[in-house]
């Protein structure tokens, strides 16, 4: 009896020790933002509001940059709905040579840094030594605006290359788990794979459509790193939080970031009630007239032969010109930019000068990389153990789904949000436990990288019964942490194993929120945004080419680890 007593003092004080540093480590960095803008109502009202010297000037500019953000976003999710789609469902249903290849191509925007890769897109669309080769000069001017939408085309595209693959892992792990039995039995009664696709396939995957949509959203809401070096003269909200934190202007950018956060909690909160109420999607094309009803199926009977074949071709060409393109001509330029500028003649503007030169950035690179490796490997190995006990509380316990659910939030605030939360809850501004620098960055990142380590975890989890196992050690007289430790984790490494390495290599690729609370301690993405604005080009080149190495050589140990 004493003995099943200490044990369940045990298990509580467990449980107690995990849902605290959820609550310090997580969730209170993440919704700090919110309170301290409500706490502080007359100070942020009396500067975005009411300024004594430029009025609501400041409310005016919150406004244009978060319409400019969502516009931005809904646009990027659109696009990425109508070639995502039809590249998921080639996934799940084709099987051909290069099949792991190609998803790792798509998982690749996932992991790589965002900074590198907005260079990438840069150099391609509009460098001499990218696509400008063909034709002697760029293929695009860097600030060119999209007419009709008027939105600047390198930005939709990065956004739309780092926010894809949550439409298409997304849709397609449903597709592989939906019965083929449903589409043969629509095509026995004659429909056509049109037909078949939107009566049957497409309102049974709307749940998956609806919830990758969301985290791309997000996901674009929140992108930082790219966007800064390809932006231009344009603003977006979480470079607007940015830059107005350096100018000290922190009522201002707290109530942008509490706009974001409410946000982007809202559009979660939104999909999890679709999700959750019954009827709550509705199947297309049931309520149309008879007329109408029957020219469209005339319509997706003629297409379905002969443009079959174009949606899975357009598909794939939009991942090799926003993906694989830049990826490429990016390490490919290394060497043309190697000992001149090929633009200027000049070996001022070479990668060999400008890393060895007077500027020396190889030695300003090499310190920022063991920094940026130091914040990924200790923020990953917390964070590890924060999710892993979090994992059992969430699947054995009856209220596990609303933890699971608030540790999905920090999944989806923009991280610049996230970033100024941070600095204004360690902060000196707040509890004053740390100044900006590298512990800083390492409790950011914490609160992201606890549910990234958790959901495949989670994942792993549910596809074994665990139980079933546990229970056959506990009769062969195995305790209860024992029977966790040799047979529950075990069976578990694959799933924890790739969730650290995707959380390693968020943290290594990290860039909104790191500029906030980085201060003299630069990692890598930051340093690559900082060489961009000062013209630094080439050193920007080689230290892009040299994150992108990095996150295909993480890549393939993420499949190595997924394989076994």
């Amino acid at each position: 009896m004493q003995l099943l007593g200490n044990r369940r003092f045990i298990t509580k004080v467990v449980i107690v020790v995990v849902l605290a540093s959820l609550g310090i480590f997580v969730l209170l960095p993440t919704f700090y933002l919110v309170s301290f803008t409500l706490t502080r109502w007359p100070e942020v009202y009396a500067d975005v509001f009411a300024n004594p010297l430029i009025g609501d000037a400041n409310w005016q500019q919150i406004l244009r940059y978060l319409t400019f953000s969502l516009r931005l976003s809904l646009i990027a999710v659109i696009l990425d709905f109508l070639f995502g789609i039809p590249l998921a469902y080639f996934l799940a249903r084709k099987q051909f040579f290069g099949k792991s290849l190609l998803e790792d191509i798509i998982t690749l925007s996932l992991v790589i840094p965002t900074s590198g890769f907005g260079v990438a897109t840069l150099l391609t669309w509009t460098g001499v030594s990218g696509l400008g080769a063909l034709i002697g000069r760029g293929i695009v001017e860097a600030s060119f605006v999209i007419p009709l939408i008027n939105v600047p085309l390198l930005m939709l595209l990065v956004h739309v290359a780092l926010t894809f693959p949550y439409i298409v892992r997304t849709l397609q792990g449903k597709l592989e788990d939906l019965e083929p039995a449903f589409e043969e039995a629509s095509r026995t009664l004659g429909a056509s794979a049109f037909t078949t696709f939107r009566k049957v396939i497409f309102p049974l995957s709307l749940p998956a459509l609806f919830s990758g949509g969301v985290l791309a959203f997000a996901r674009s809401l929140g992108e930082t790193g790219a966007t800064m070096v390809v932006a231009g003269i344009h603003t977006t909200a979480p470079m607007a939080i940015v830059r107005w934190v350096s100018e000290f202007k922190l009522a201002t950018a707290s109530f942008l970031g509490f706009l974001l956060i409410i946000t982007a909690t809202i559009a979660i909160l939104l999909v999890d009630f679709l999700l959750r109420r019954d009827g709550g999607f509705k199947t297309l094309g049931f309520s149309m007239t008879p007329r109408i009803g029957d020219t469209i199926l005339k319509l997706e009977k003629a297409f379905s032969g002969k443009v079959r074949w174009l949606k899975d071709f357009v598909s794939l060409a939009v991942v090799a010109v926003v993906v694989i393109l830049p990826i490429i001509i990016v390490l490919i330029s290394v060497g043309a930019y190697w000992s001149v500028d090929p633009d200027t003649g000049k070996i001022q503007g070479s990668v060999l000068y400008q890393l060895f030169g007077p500027s020396n950035y190889f030695a300003t690179l090499m310190k920022a990389t063991l920094a940026s490796i130091f914040v990924a490997v200790i923020a990953t190995y917390i964070a590890a153990c924060i999710a892993i006990p979090s994992v059992y509380l969430i699947k054995r316990y009856r209220n596990g789904r609303i933890l699971r659910y608030l540790l999905r939030i920090p999944l989806i605030v923009p991280s610049s949000a996230l970033g100024l939360s941070v600095l204004l809850l360690w902060g000196p501004s707040g509890l004053n436990l740390g100044t900006p620098g590298i512990w800083l960055i390492i409790l950011t990142h914490i609160v992201f990288s606890v549910p990234v380590v958790m959901e495949p975890t989670i994942a792993a989890y549910e596809g074994l019964n665990l139980l079933r196992y546990e229970g056959v050690a506990r009769t062969l007289g195995a305790t209860p942490y024992d029977a966790i430790e040799t047979v529950s984790l075990p069976m578990l490494k694959r799933g924890i194993l790739a969730g650290v390495i995707l959380s390693f290599t968020r943290s290594l690729g990290e860039t909104g929120a790191t500029f906030l609370v980085m201060g003299s301690d630069v990692t890598v993405p930051p340093l690559v945004v900082n060489m961009v604005e000062s013209l630094a080009f080439s050193a920007a080149l080689f230290a892009s080419a040299f994150l992108i190495a990095l996150s295909l050589v993480l890549l393939l140990l993420f499949r190595i680890v997924a394989r076994r």
